[in-house]
């Protein structure tokens, strides 16, 4: 891989700084404040899919390659340092992931316009499912833009000795692009382990409650959500204290404040929906998990990402379209063997090594903290047809949710074109009227 682009001409006037202090204790927090209106842009090519999801994990803005535009050749992915014999074992079954990616997204003969439809393959698997037997080995290349506080957490990530050895060309090409004096004050190698364990053992009993069945499940949340968004939106507006008003209010408080709260949204004054949050748990595939942390919108904490690999019993997610198809016991025997290797390389050669035979198709557990206003945009995108089938089956389930909570903050949580027209313009997927007649009445 390499790191191509870079940009960020305030680093200069950082390091000079540094360079003059530097008999100065420089913290954490220092170091932070001073960073956080630097604007660093690079491109990172050629890095693999488990790269670049730890990556968006930082909360930045990231564009990245789209996985249709994935060759089926050896520069297309990349595996980790093993011996001779482990590395061909290695190198065949991804090939075999790659044949059986090729196979099921084969395009029908003839000619047709812009972007294939499921019905331009010969199979009516589109490339979008097929790629859920892709392994996070598989390359790609992102775009990258951030302010400068968020180096100390990149450097957090790539020193880390649980993933060090995926950072290696990474760790070196980045040290290229900025000032030595300002790496020294960036975190070196160490070791969350012990970290992560502790916060699992705190996350446990949330997980519990997430599996396969239950893959959209509430969590906790403010008491009375409604209660909460009008009662911050009159604080804005009225002379009395917050208190003051609930005493008014009496017994009436709840529909008070629900028409509050209806009245100001209906203003398109969306910050109040702020004041409500809540909490989910999620389980979703790796492709669905990648789309969640683009977004940087929410909260999120994932489990350990090595408990897939040493869950061995989890499930995997089939699309319909493969499930239906001659494909689908190839591509359960196919997942089985890549379960096998990577527990394997895990024992031999340590977590890093395993990670990127980790699959699309593999299932993450993660908890999710958003507030209304959030979950407004955010639904709105999802729930549309245009949007993967596994993240709408998941948006759908949390609105139900959502609209037991209150149906007067998620009321607009749907795809504009319930409402009015479709926003997608000429990608519009003409399915209008079989969106409004899903939510008809909600």
């Amino acid at each position: 891989m390499r790191i191509t682009n870079f940009e960020s001409p305030e680093l200069h006037n950082v390091a000079l700084w540094l360079e003059e202090n530097e008999n100065k204790t420089i913290n954490e927090n220092v170091l932070k404040e001073i960073l956080r209106t630097v604007n660093i842009t690079f491109v990172a090519e050629g890095i693999n899919r488990i790269q670049s999801t730890l990556l968006c994990e930082l909360k930045d803005s990231y564009v990245q390659q789209s996985q249709r535009y994935v060759t089926m050749d050896e520069s297309s992915y990349e595996i980790p340092l093993l011996n001779e014999t482990d590395s061909i074992k290695a190198k065949k079954l991804i090939e075999k992931a790659f044949r059986l990616y090729g196979k099921m997204s084969e395009l029908k003969e003839g000619k047709f316009k812009g972007r294939p439809k499921a019905e331009n393959y010969k199979y009516g698997i589109p490339i979008e499912d097929a790629r859920y037997i892709l392994p996070l080995a598989t390359k790609t290349n992102m775009s990258i833009a951030m302010t400068g506080d968020k180096l100390y957490n990149l450097f957090w990530l790539i020193n880390d000795r649980k993933y060090s050895g995926l950072f290696d060309d990474f760790r070196e090409e980045i040290a290229d692009c900025l000032p030595k004096v300002l790496i020294k004050q960036l975190p070196t190698f160490h070791d969350s382990t012990e970290e992560t364990e502790i916060i699992e053992q705190f996350y446990n009993k949330y997980m519990e409650k997430i599996d396969k069945e239950n893959n959209m499940v509430y969590i906790d949340g403010f008491e009375n959500l409604d209660l909460k968004v009008g009662l911050g939106a009159v604080t804005s507006t009225s002379p009395d204290t917050p208190s003051e008003t609930l005493t008014k209010w009496k017994d009436n408080a709840d529909e008070k404040a629900k028409g509050v709260a209806k009245r100001v949204l209906g203003y398109g004054h969306d910050s109040v929906a702020e004041q409500a949050r809540t909490t989910f748990g999620m389980m979703c595939s790796m492709v669905t998990y990648h789309q969640q942390i683009r977004h940087r919108l929410s909260e999120n904490h994932r489990e350990d990402i090595l408990n897939i690999i040493t869950d061995i019993k989890r499930d995997v997610i089939v699309p319909p379209n493969i499930k239906k198809s001659e494909f689908c016991e190839e591509f359960l025997n196919l997942t089985n063997e890549f379960k096998d290797l990577r527990l394997y390389i895990l024992n031999e050669y340590g977590g890093d090594k395993a990670l990127p035979f980790i699959l699309n198709c593999d299932q993450i557990k993660l908890i999710i903290s958003t507030n209304a206003r959030i979950d407004r945009e955010m639904l709105a995108d999802r729930i549309c047809f245009n949007a993967q089938w596994e993240i709408r089956n998941l948006s759908i389930k949390k609105l139900k949710i959502l609209r037991g909570l209150s149906d007067i903050l998620y009321e607009t949580a749907l795809p504009a074109c319930v409402k009015g027209e479709c926003k997608e313009g000429k990608l519009s997927c003409g399915r209008q009227q079989e969106m409004r007649k899903m939510f008809s009445g909600k």
